[in-house]
């Protein structure tokens, strides 16, 4: 690829350009699903509350349910007094209120009698008989939630492109939604050269490697609730790349190529992807390392979104995640949201890299500080040890052991 290297785009840069050039969000294929089994899918509309949640004032702890300026000032050796009016039954809005120099027993869950503002908790008061005494002061809507207090009705439980998860499901169980529209967002994926074999080849020729990225990139996908479709091995041939690309471009929302290691392979999906118009190829190559030789083209009209990445693997998972992922969100959002959180912490051990470009360096966790994992970008094995990546930035060449490092983690 004569010239590649001269017309290198900064990353975010890349990103934001092409955003802007597709003119995301797109219209995309949607259905419902029960929520029970919509776990790892996106959310294709926002979702509302249906009701007030939580309905009603309730208690958050076993105590009594009392009016909070009656026992200001308590402590053990000046308790507060308090009759006691009655026992809220679980499940039962309670028939009595709470008036000044009152309380109720009232259990975690219970609903709050009227009159109550605060409860007191069980091992900051002592019951003798009819009468309670409080050794402890509460506010005002402590140790109680208020009706509405998370939700109001009409609110936004989850915005639209939230994933269902053990994060999100909760949200919709507790107000009672029980079906949601996901999308369908289809990620066709090609792995690309006369090297590469499939994974079950038993015995390898000289010069040939199983097939690792569509392994890696198909789980990456289904892993942020992407529907991946895996097209095979095209041959260093344009037509061998071509037949298979249209076929993905065709069925597929996005389509991702991931090069071989010779330089002709690059140069067919560069050229490929030379061939698409409106806009065509709006990035050749990124200032990253690894990760430079990454593509980015799409066609506007169509709605598409077509991706080369580099053939080594970690290169190939690095493009991906770091481009590819935000891109892919931002389809169905409009906002390219980065798949990773960053942390700002101490580099165990020195972090070497160059100015001049961004680099990434996978590392695990020790002691709460990064430990870099260097790496080549043909190895597989970094990633299954990796809490994440070191970012250095353009203008960062090392940090030392002990300095500050900017964290992103998976």
């Amino acid at each position: 690829m004569a010239g590649f290297v001269q017309e290198l785009t900064a990353r975010q840069e890349a990103v934001d350009h092409a955003v802007s050039s597709l003119a995301v969000p797109w219209r995309i294929e949607s259905e419902p699903i029960s929520t029970a089994l919509a776990g790892g899918r996106r959310l294709a509309d926002d979702v509302l509350c249906p009701e007030v949640l939580p309905p009603f004032d309730r208690s958050t702890r076993d105590g009594y349910a009392i009016v909070s300026g009656d026992c200001y000032g308590a402590s053990t050796s000046n308790p507060a007094f308090m009759a006691i009016s009655g026992e809220v039954p679980m499940g039962v809005i309670p028939a009595f209120s709470v008036r000044p120099g009152e309380c109720a027993a009232i259990h975690t869950g219970g609903i709050l009698p009227a009159g109550a503002d605060a409860v007191v908790m069980a091992e900051n008061a002592e019951r003798a008989g009819k009468w309670v005494e409080v050794r402890k002061p509460v506010q005002r809507g402590e140790n109680i939630v208020f009706r509405g207090e998370e939700f109001s009705a009409g609110s936004i439980l989850l915005d639209r492109g939230a994933m269902i998860d053990y994060r999100t499901v909760g949200i919709l169980s507790n107000a009672g939604v029980s079906t949601v529209r996901v999308i369908n967002l289809k990620v066709g994926v090609i792995s690309s050269g006369d090297e590469i074999v499939p994974c079950e080849t038993e015995k390898l020729l000289p010069g040939q490697f199983r097939d690792v990225n569509s392994s890696i990139l198909s789980r990456l996908l289904s892993s942020h609730g992407y529907e991946p479709r895996c097209y095979g091995i095209a041959a260093d041939s344009y037509d061998s790349l071509e037949g298979l690309f249209r076929r993905a471009l065709e069925e597929c929302n996005v389509v991702l190529i991931s090069g071989g290691s010779s330089v002709s392979s690059r140069d067919h999906t560069s050229e490929l992807l030379e061939s698409l118009t409106d806009p065509g190829l709006l990035v050749r190559g990124v200032l990253m390392s690894p990760g430079k030789p990454t593509l980015i083209a799409g066609l506007k009209r169509q709605q598409r979104l077509v991706i080369g990445l580099p053939g080594h693997p970690f290169s190939c998972f690095l493009a991906a995640y770091n481009v590819a992922l935000p891109l892919i969100h931002s389809i169905h959002t409009g906002i390219p949201v980065a798949p990773w959180r960053t942390a700002f912490l101490q580099a165990a051990e020195p972090v070497f890299g160059h100015t001049g470009i961004e680099e990434f360096t996978p590392f695990f966790l020790r002691e709460g500080r990064v430990a870099p994992l260097p790496t080549k970008s043909s190895f597989v094995k970094t990633l299954a040890k990796a809490d994440g990546l070191i970012r250095l930035p353009v203008s960062r060449e090392t940090a030392r052991a002990g300095e500050e490092v900017e964290a992103w983690l998976w």
